[in-house]
């Protein structure tokens, strides 16, 4: 594809930013490697009271430290994965190297490069808590992902769907001989565990696998594959065509490439629903995933509070500043990293408007809004970094996406200029709308009048409108 994930999770590779220091002498902390970890879980035909688990791994390349080797340049990670249970008990471990080589040192330091990665176990059915650290085999610098894993089991003959695994590529290969942890059923398949894509992705990988299809004379030799997306609220949004494939036994591996270009950011959920024609019964596989713009704006630490970097809390007194109060913001400011992180976890699990979910929709919400903000309403297209800031960055993230805009551009006798609807805001009359002049010509659009309590209002904003400004 087009776009290896540019760096996230929700990916910040923020300018670098200068950090207060309570003292001189005290050293920054060194910065955690980028991370992404997930897991799916398929059928474990070796042994039946298990199941096979994955979990894929995509480290960011430019954070690995090389060597030298007269002719090449060499790195390498160290993969450790702890598995622990519900009450936190570990009940398996795996490590395992990652060699990573270069030709020359320059392509070392590339961007929006990753280095992609499995590993495998056989784990009992059950819920588990997975944490897989990664280390830099020269630098020693770390970076931790975690996340949870509902192990399905596989053990009746009832026909069964795996988890789904979001992927970049899925690309069939001639032969099996290859080896690479990242192989499965004669394919390769290039992992997604960030479940993060770009608007400017056009198409969105998955696999999966489907046991125990129905083989018998005189019935359907062929299954049906239905591909649904879900927003947030859980109403099907795009329905893709019904696929009919032949079975090719009783197991059969299932990928597609679905188009995404056109969709706003936000949260999805991928539903695959596969019928057996000879049966009728149906199994139904999810997983949730994000669309965003502006990958360079996100990290995987940012979007989890325990492991923020010191760049990352910078930035989210951008991302925050709309919707907190003003002492809000200065207890902020005043907190030490880890104090942020504290301060950070309780804000937006206050906001979750499901607290206990693991899925906190306003979180995922305002993320969206700022990295649409910097996309669009940036100064420079270039580096999309300053359009938060900018009075329609404001008020999209404070306020969410207008019901309607109405752009007007610049005649003779007017300058251009946005009109902003909002049908229903919350404690407002209804009916609101802001009013945003091009004053200059250069699509430096400010904020000139609003009808919504505690905005700016002029309601002689239309001589603003004037080219000749009467």
């Amino acid at each position: 594809m087009k776009h290896f994930l540019l760096s996230v999770a929700l990916v910040l590779i923020v300018s670098a930013a200068v950090v207060a220091q309570q003292s001189e002498q005290v050293q920054q902390p060194q910065q955690p490697l980028r991370v992404w970890a997930d897991g799916a879980s398929y059928a474990y035909f070796q042994d039946r009271t298990k199941s096979y688990v994955e979990v894929d791994v995509a480290l960011q390349r430019k954070d690995i430290q090389f060597e030298d080797m007269q002719g090449f340049y060499e790195g390498k990670a160290y993969l450790y994965l702890e598995v622990m249970d519900e009450s936190g008990k570990m009940v398996d471990s795996l490590g395992k190297w990652v060699p990573i080589d270069v030709k020359y040192l320059e392509d070392a330091y590339k961007e929006d490069v990753r280095i992609f990665e499995a590993i495998p176990c056989a784990l009992p059915p059950g819920k588990y808590k997975m944490r897989l650290t990664a280390i830099d085999g020269i630098s020693k610098r770390t970076g931790v992902s975690t996340f949870e894993l509902n192990v399905k089991s596989f053990a009746s003959d009832n026909f069964d769907i795996s988890d789904l695994e979001m992927a970049y590529d899925v690309m069939p290969m001639k032969t099996d001989t290859i080896l690479s942890a990242l192989m499965k059923a004669g394919r390769r398949v290039i992992p997604n565990p960030s479940r993060y894509i770009s608007n400017e992705d056009s198409l969105l990988y998955f696999y999966c696998e489907v046991y125990n299809l129905t083989q018998r004379d005189g019935a359907s030799d062929e299954f049906e594959i239905k591909a649904t997306l879900l927003d947030t609220y859980g109403y099907e949004l795009r329905e893709y065509p019904v696929v009919r494939n032949k079975k090719p036994g009783t197991t059969a591996v299932i990928t597609q490439a679905l188009p995404v270009r056109g969709l706003p950011g936000g949260s999805y959920e991928l539903n695959v629903r596969v019928e057996d024609l000879a049966t009728g019964r149906k199994v139904v596989t999810t997983k949730k995933f994000m669309l965003i713009y502006a990958f360079d704006q996100l990290t995987p630490t940012m979007t989890s509070p325990d492991s923020l970097t010191i760049d990352d809390a910078k930035l989210m007194e951008q991302v925050i500043r709309y919707i907190t109060k003003k002492e809000e913001k200065d207890t902020y400011k005043e907190l030490n990293l880890d104090g942020k992180k504290a301060w950070l976890k309780a804000f937006w699990d206050r906001k979750n408007p499901n607290p206990g979910s693991r899925v906190n929709t306003y979180k995922n919400e305002i993320f969206r809004r700022f990295l649409y903000a910097n996309y669009y309403y940036s100064s420079s297209t270039a580096k999309r970094n300053d359009g938060w800031s900018s009075d329609r960055g404001r008020i999209y993230i404070q306020y969410g996406p207008p019901d309607q805009i109405d752009q007007r551009p610049s005649t003779m006798a007017q300058k251009p200029y946005e009109r902003w609807l909002y049908y229903r805001l919350p404690e407002q009359s209804g009916g609101n709308y802001f009013i945003f002049v091009d004053e200059t010509g250069y699509g430096n659009y400010q904020l000139r009048h609003a009808t919504v309590k505690g905005e700016i209002s002029n309601p002689e904003f239309e001589r603003l409108l004037d080219e000749d400004g009467r």
